[in-house]
């Protein structure tokens, strides 16, 4: 209620003493000027009422001036401010009792209606009893005593019910702000743990190891969290109940050494700290002035500048693993919402070294399995499988670099003589020493595999023909001296057989195949080493072939365009589609992107094709728009489209030819193939970003791209691979990422696309994980752009008729 409101609604006051008409109220304008001016200085309630009262002796020359503050039923005044000093006639009436007799009825019920009220105070003075009164409550009372009559006129009572309406209404003000700083700084610190929660999960999905998960929550707790220090111990089960140092931050090790902790009952175990790993609880806001238990650190802390410490306990199930122990240079801080943000930390860095201890063990059992798995028993070198995969990885290397490489096979001949002559032990001692003589040219033990009962293959990376040939050579030449086992001499010689990528395969198995030809070849003809002469390998004439055909295949009009809507997780709402490509190859039918993208981007075609699907995009957008509708088309572009210097003149040419909006075309870049050159990338990016269009990042999760280069990527979106999303109902570790990869996109302000969401129920898990759009086959498969309309329409009819 407004002031001028509270003096309207104002009764008059009881006469209980006579006033002298007349007199001029310039102390009572004295008081209300004195209280105005409080008001405005003010900063604190205390600091307030003090100044009034003093201010009315002082400066307005009343004899006596108090506040009282009342309870809510005004039964009771209690003074928390008066002038001093208190003068002797006023005593105990200027402190009166609101009881039941009839002058303390008189005056609750002057006080509840807010009404002054005037009673005598001694044998000279007259005591005012003024309300103090917000608009739904009586605050207290403001008293003043005089000796002059004339200073209690009605005109005087109404100026001073005006100072002390005035003065109410600071009261007010100051406790909201007072209120208001305690919200402030309680948002504050909820925001402080919110903040580390939040940074601290992203430690957790990044973490690849135990020591520097445990050293980069202490390092994001003080640094983002703005703590004084933190620190992580591991329970020591010894005699002395120690505490291991695992990992510390804001505070030196020395320090943390000298307080001795340990988790048992004595002295040195009554800290946070001992408390949380003996009990199993959390030890919130100890504060180390206060807190008797604290004494024997409490000189050192607080010359630290640690004024409160808590400590949560690590468990892992039954089992407390140690501390996470937090100090603040606040003595109030780790309130309830602070506390409890900090113990889902606690929790979540719990689960994490427990996570990351069970990854460990199945890491080494792991790799047990696949040194079993891929390593020959005998020899110790790795076996065909290994040899598969390995020559997979350097073929996919010699594509990248388009260089060649080379696969030998050796065969040991005679050898099944020698097993059936001398018997298997002898055999193998054989083989053993083939092998280490096979060591002796190669020195890369990975490039040597055992591949056969007597076989061996040798991969050669980077070398043509003629170095592997010059390489064979030396094979046999170390070949040449006899075996000795025992007392018996063995001829050790064999045959070798090279095949060369890519002149006589692009396949692992293709070359595998072929230099064991090549080496039943040399063992036939007594040639001690041949190359594969058995022609070029067909797929690779196929795929030579498929090249030709997709030259022609852009110019002929037999590319199609296909797009594949997109929809808000939110809403249903259709939110633009990705524009996609189809050959209708004449022999070979309707081809699909993976088989000819990558002969497109190694035979320099990608340029034309992205070109291709640009004019389309763009051409459909214009269709869609003359029928009025609005649909983002975004547009796929390669690490290529990326390094061509003319990419930006090409997109500004489609943009103008067609009067297309920058809202009306979006782009999508793989994660991979912004790594190939991050900088170039960037550059790139940051151009069609001054388009005004819009930018994704497809495939995210694939690429292995770090935060530091992601922040700085000026895209709109990310989209998470499809493998993840296919995956998250069923396998714990994909729902992690795309969780994750969810919070991470939000903090960096990104929207999320999901890729390859099947069926309702990924779309209801997405939703719930806050994902902002789906695309895949529940909302639709790919269309033919010219089929985009109807089925838009068709769907609209669908969803109405379900509402």
């Amino acid at each position: 209620m407004a002031m001028d409101e509270q003096l309207s609604e104002r009764e008059e006051m009881p006469p209980t003493l006579p006033s002298a008409a007349g007199s001029e109220p310039s102390g009572a304008l004295t008081v209300l000027r004195v209280t105005h001016a409080a008001v405005q200085a003010a900063m604190d309630e205390p600091g307030l009422v003090r100044a009034v009262c003093q201010a009315i002796v002082d400066v307005a020359a009343f004899r006596f001036a108090a506040i009282a503050r009342a309870d809510a039923e005004c039964g009771t005044l209690q003074r928390v401010a008066s002038s001093a000093p208190l003068p002797d006639d006023v005593g105990e009436s200027g402190s009166p009792q609101l009881d039941d007799s009839p002058w303390g009825l008189a005056a609750r019920e002057a006080l509840q209606a807010g009404r002054p009220f005037l009673v005598a105070a001694g044998q000279a003075s007259i005591l005012a009893l003024l309300p103090l009164r917000d608009a739904t409550q009586v605050l207290g009372v403001l008293q003043i005593a005089s000796a002059r009559v004339g200073d209690f006129t009605a005109g005087s009572v109404d100026l001073l019910q005006e100072a002390a309406n005035a003065l109410a209404y600071g009261m007010v003000v100051l406790r909201r702000a007072e209120r208001h700083a305690a919200v402030e700084e309680a948002l504050r610190r909820v925001d402080r743990a919110r903040k580390t929660l939040s940074e601290a999960n992203r430690a957790l999905v990044r973490a690849t190891e135990e020591q520097g998960l445990l050293q980069d929550i202490c390092r994001i707790i003080v640094e983002d969290g703005g703590y004084r220090f933190a620190w992580v111990g591991y329970a020591q089960h010894d005699e002395a109940k120690s505490v291991a140092i695992m990992a510390f931050h804001g505070i030196d090790r020395a320090f943390l050494e000298w307080q001795r902790l340990t988790w048992g009952e004595g002295e040195r175990g009554h800290g946070a700290t001992g408390v949380a790993i003996r009990t199993g609880q959390p030890s919130i806001g100890r504060s180390i002035r206060s807190d008797a238990a604290l004494a024997p650190w409490r000189d050192e802390d607080l010359r630290r500048g640690i004024a409160a410490v808590s400590a949560f306990p690590l468990r892992h199930g039954d089992e407390i693993l140690g501390n996470l122990t937090i100090a603040a240079t606040e003595e109030d801080a780790f309130d309830e919402a602070e506390a409890s943000l900090l113990g889902e930390l606690a929790e979540d860095l719990s689960f994490g070294i427990a996570t990351l201890r069970l990854r460990e063990r199945s890491r080494q059992a792991q790799e047990t399995i696949k040194r079993m798995a891929e390593e020959d028993a005998l020899t110790g070198l790795p076996n065909r499988w290994r040899l598969r995969m390995r020559l997979g990885t350097e073929i996919d290397a010699a594509k990248s670099h388009s260089g060649p490489l080379a696969l030998l096979v050796l065969g040991v001949n005679h050898f099944q003589e020698v097993n059936e002559t001398l018997g298997y032990q002898q055999g193998d001692a054989m083989l053993c020493e083939v092998a280490t003589r096979i060591r002796r040219v190669v020195q890369d033990a990975s490039a040597i595999a055992r591949v056969g009962e007597s076989e061996f293959a040798i991969l050669l990376p980077r070398s043509d023909a003629a170095a592997a040939s010059r390489t064979a050579q030396r094979l046999l030449t170390e070949l040449l001296e006899p075996v000795t086992i025992g007392e018996i001499m063995l001829d050790a010689g064999g045959s070798i057989g090279i095949a060369v990528f890519p002149g006589h395969g692009t396949e692992a198995d293709a070359l595998i195949r072929r230099a064991n030809v090549a080496m039943h070849q040399a063992r036939q003809q007594g040639h001690g080493h041949a190359l594969y002469t058995g022609g070029r390998d067909r797929e690779c004439a196929r795929r030579l072939a498929l090249i030709g055909d997709l030259h022609r295949a852009i110019d002929n009009g037999e590319m199609r365009l296909y797009c594949q809507p997109k929809a808000r997780l939110a809403s249903g709402e259709l939110c633009g589609v990705e524009a996609l490509v189809r050959w209708e190859h004449p022999q070979r039918g309707t081809l699909w992107p993976n088989e000819f993208i990558s002969l497109a981007e190694h035979s320099g075609l990608i340029s034309p094709l992205t070109d291709w699907v640009m004019q389309a995009a763009f051409r459909q957008s214009y269709v869609w728009r003359q029928d009025g509708l609005s649909v983002p088309v975004a547009v796929n572009l390669s690490a290529r489209d990326l390094r061509d210097p003319k990419l930006i003149e090409r997109v500004r040419n489609h943009f103008a030819t067609w009067g297309a909006e920058p809202e009306d075309i979006q782009f999508e870049l793989t994660e991979s193939a912004l790594m190939q050159d991050p900088q170039g990338s960037l550059e790139c990016l940051q151009r069609l970003k001054d388009l005004g269009t819009a930018l994704f990042i497809d495939d995210f999760g694939t690429g292995y791209s770090s935060l530091a280069y992601l922040q700085r990527l000026p895209v709109d979106a990310i989209k998470i691979d499809k493998s993840f999303v296919q995956d998250m109902l069923s396998n714990t570790d994909s729902n992690v990422i795309v969780r994750s990869t969810i919070d991470l996109a939000h903090d960096l302000e990104l929207e999320v696309v999901a890729e390859g969401v099947e069926d309702r129920a990924g779309w209801e898990h997405l939703s719930a994980q806050g994902c902002d759009v789906a695309q895949g086959y529940v909302i639709s498969e790919p269309l033919r752009a010219e089929a985009f309309a109807a089925w838009r329409s068709e769907r609209a009819q669908r969803v109405q008729q379900r509402h």
